[in-house]
């Protein structure tokens, strides 16, 4: 099962790195469950259960960000579990301004599909970037 969680995780990787969204709804099993821990403020954070709510969470990463760097440097694999140690640099849409932090992805598999995958990043860093912090004209 190890290789092919390995390989389930790389298709994973793949497909966004190649803005291949629909061969990534194709990996996420119809009841998969996407976790992302933060405050509302952040766009992407929540946990999204069904493929329909995990597809508006990579919407929110399609529209919300522009992906300046999302690299994956170590994977550990056991049975049907990956964990995934990255880094990556997103630049918010709304404000210019950039967020960079290391990550830990942990990707569950079942039945050759992903079932869940939980991003565990610097989310007070996120929620500082994402917060408008302009003194407003009134």
């Amino acid at each position: 099962m190890s290789a092919d969680t390995r390989a389930i995780a790389d298709s994973f990787y793949a497909a966004i790195h190649g803005g291949h969204f629909d061969a990534l709804f194709d990996i996420l099993s119809d009841d998969c469950t996407i976790e992302y821990y933060g405050p509302a403020v952040i766009p992407f954070a929540g946990i999204f259960r069904g493929k329909e709510k995990c597809r508006i969470f990579f919407g929110h990463v399609a529209n919300d960000v522009e992906i300046q760097d999302f690299r994956q440097e170590e994977f550990i694999v056991d049975g049907s579990k990956a964990a995934v140690v990255g880094h990556l640099t997103l630049k918010l849409h709304t404000n210019g301004r950039v967020y960079d932090s290391d990550y830990v992805h942990v990707i569950d598999v079942a039945d050759g599909k992903v079932v869940r995958f939980r991003d565990f990043q610097d989310s007070a860093k996120a929620a500082f970037v994402c917060t408008d912090v302009e003194t407003p004209e009134r």
